[in-house]
């Protein structure tokens, strides 16, 4: 019998229920959790591999360093499609939407390609126009994801977001994030053998993308 993936079975919804709860209570707004079956990791993988990727701009408006190719927008389909529908069906759990200003609908997906010795990405916020909440899907490779109380790296502390985990973090309408400046501080460093990661945002400026 063929194993689906991406199924919306109760240990999943459990996992988002616990996992956004503990969320809206820290002080610093990330989290990350087991989450992925092997073969969902494997089949986004096998996606990733059949897409193309463009150099992203060495440095961002704001002083940002970026080191990495990028697919943007990332195109929604095949198991990518598979993968977005599943977090928008169990982001509108009737019993979760007291987090949200709105219904969740991911509609910006970028996919991120960090060669080994990359110099990764600076320490940033995500843009406001993103809401409520930012999902981080790491594939393969071995590097850093990291959090900081300021743009100086002071009170460093890594995520683990080895493949099979999922990343969450909060954005402007989040419940608890009172203030937008204190969406989390990130950044990638010590990109040892290359990196292949998945970002899911709501973007406020954009409607639902099929």
């Amino acid at each position: 019998m063929k194993k689906m993936m991406f199924e919306l079975n109760e240990q999943k919804k459990e996992n988002i229920v616990n996992s956004l709860a503990t969320l809206s209570m820290l002080d610093r707004q990330i989290i990350s959790f087991p989450y992925f079956s092997n073969i969902e990791i494997s089949g986004l993988i096998r996606y990733c591999s059949q897409i193309s990727f463009r150099k992203a701009n060495s440095i961002t408006k704001t002083g940002v360093i970026q080191d990495f190719s990028v697919c943007f927008p990332a195109p929604k389909i095949g198991i990518m499609k598979e993968c977005i529908n599943h977090f928008d069906m169990i982001f509108s759990m009737p019993e979760i939407q007291h987090y949200f200003s709105s219904t969740i609908s991911f509609n910006d997906v970028s996919v991120q390609k960090y060669e080994p010795g990359s110099s990764g990405i600076g320490i940033h916020r995500d843009g406001l126009r993103y809401r409520d909440l930012v999902l981080i899907i790491c594939l393969s490779g071995c590097s850093e994801l990291f959090i900081s109380d300021n743009r100086e790296g002071v009170g460093a502390q890594v995520i683990n977001d080895k493949p099979g985990r999922l990343v969450i973090m909060s954005a402007p309408g989040f419940k608890n994030l009172i203030d937008p400046k204190s969406r989390p501080l990130h950044g990638v460093k010590n990109i040892r053998r290359g990196r292949l990661s998945i970002g899911l945002r709501c973007d406020s400026n954009h409607t639902k993308i099929d």
